[in-house]
């Protein structure tokens, strides 16, 4: 019996689930509610809906906190996630795109940049990319996020995860925080909707960029494993082709 609590999926009427973060994190994710968004649900919506058609299988999504859709993952009532940055911590929670014992990076959604958002007004962030220096900033990024162990274990920084992106940026448009490090194309059109993009500003060089991937549970990899692997190099086609066509269109929504 499958942990997904049905039996092992079925390329057939069986939709899978799939779950994503329940914030409006456009180009990649619309709107913020459990549904998705329509008719433009968001860049990554898309591509992965695109990838699971070509392999035959309908898609449910849901959306959750993003801490709670990872829970869900580790638990296999999920066939995947998508957005997630890898580490080897989480190869224990899903399977990612491999290659010979390596996650496969030409089998990512995309490569993003994580800038600092800072308010050069109130903010004296120093970055050159691999340190700080000066005073250690005050800075906030989303609570379960890669971004938060990064500024804990390489550079000492315990980094405020109480405030989600809009709060956070708010907070720094302040002087109340001296940055916040989310996804560079997320803050910018955060700033754009709240009216703070002539105030806050993502600092170059970025603080981290890393590949996105879908992510699928340890279940449905070992029930489904031919079907997730062309799922996988699907995207590697789809992202070269189409991508930057839907990308264009969502960027063009929020400029």
């Amino acid at each position: 019996m499958s942990l997904l609590g049905y039996m092992p999926v079925a390329y057939g009427n069986e939709a899978v689930r799939l779950c994503y973060e329940d914030e409006d994190y456009a180009p990649y994710l619309r709107g913020d509610t459990q549904q998705p968004a329509k008719p433009n649900p968001g860049v990554l919506v898309e591509i992965t809906k695109a990838a699971f058609q070509e392999a035959g299988q309908k898609v449910q999504y849901i959306r959750r906190p993003w801490k709670r859709c990872m829970h869900l993952l580790r638990d296999g009532k999920i066939a995947g996630m998508f957005g997630v940055i890898h580490t080897k911590e989480r190869e224990k929670i899903g399977k990612y795109p491999m290659q010979n014992g390596e996650v496969d990076p030409e089998r990512r959604l995309l490569f993003v940049d994580y800038p600092i958002f800072y308010n050069a007004a109130h903010s004296a962030i120093q970055w050159d990319g691999q340190r700080f220096s000066g005073p250690a900033p005050r800075i906030g990024t989303p609570l379960g996020y890669a971004t938060v162990k990064s500024l804990k274990k390489e550079h000492k920084i315990i980094p405020n995860t109480s405030f989600l992106p809009a709060s956070g940026l708010k907070l720094v448009s302040e002087g109340k925080l001296d940055g916040y490090i989310v996804e560079k194309n997320v803050g910018l059109s955060l700033l754009s909707k709240l009216g703070l993009k002539d105030k806050v500003v993502a600092h170059q060089p970025p603080f981290k960029r890393h590949a996105l991937y879908l992510v699928l549970s340890h279940d449905f990899y070992e029930n489904n494993s031919k079907e997730a692997e062309k799922i996988w190099s699907t995207l590697a086609v789809l992202r070269k082709t189409v991508l930057d066509s839907i990308m264009k269109k969502y960027m063009y929504k929020i400029q």
